[in-house]
């Protein structure tokens, strides 16, 4: 097993490079990105130094017009990528990032507006937290997988629990989402600097590159 204070220590390293470090977590929906996240912010705080975490689904488009236009989670398209790498150099500035946090409970930003002010190192985890239109602001990448029998079975439960969908309406989609993944997200397993396996829940291996 790895420890989030190893992890850590190869943020911590880059740190001495750049005054303001964005670390991307990613991989498939369901496996503990904002949970991993929100621990490194813990883990980092205890060692001097301030953290904050963004998560990307805060530029989600909301759920019904997703269903509406045929758009999977999965898909780049989903999400408002621009807006992302605009607050990202507003964070690479010092600048504060003010944005809407996504429920999925009711698929769709909340309307409650969260600032996230200037800190050392910011956290973005989100399935595309590594696409192309960022690459150049990520400072250092996480990618989390599992074996696909393990993604289907943890997706459907989150689907019935986190987004309180139908379990008819779960496995109908089932097929297409796991698709999508693999098209769209998973290439990014290939491209980061430590990719790690989960084993059970919120417990991971290293298996790929140190």
């Amino acid at each position: 097993m790895i420890s989030l204070k190893q992890i850590s220590n190869k943020i911590v390293a880059l740190k001495n490079n750049s005054n303001f470090l964005i670390v991307a977590v990613c991989g498939a929906a369901d496996l503990g990105k904002t949970y991993l996240s929100a621990q490194l912010v813990e883990v980092l705080s205890q060692m001097e130094l301030t953290a904050g975490l963004l998560t990307l689904d805060s530029y989600m488009m909301n759920r019904t017009d997703r269903i509406k236009e045929g758009i999977s989670g999965y898909q780049p398209k989903a999400y408002d990528l621009l807006a992302v790498k605009k607050d990202l150099i507003k964070f690479k500035n010092a600048e504060p990032i003010d944005f809407f946090p996504y429920d999925h409970c009711i698929g769709q930003q909340v309307f409650q507006k969260e600032t996230l002010v200037s800190c050392d190192i910011l956290l973005l985890d989100g399935l595309h937290s590594m696409n192309d239109e960022l690459a150049s602001l990520i400072d250092f990448s996480i990618f989390l997988c599992t074996d696909d029998a393990q993604l289907k079975e943890i997706r459907h439960k989150a689907d019935i629990k986190k987004r309180k969908q139908s379990i008819k309406f779960s496995n109908e989609n089932a097929a297409v989402e796991f698709e999508n993944y693999k098209h769209f997200v998973e290439p990014y397993k290939n491209l980061a600097d430590v990719v790690l396996l989960l084993k059970e829940q919120w417990k991971y291996s290293l298996i790929v590159r140190e």
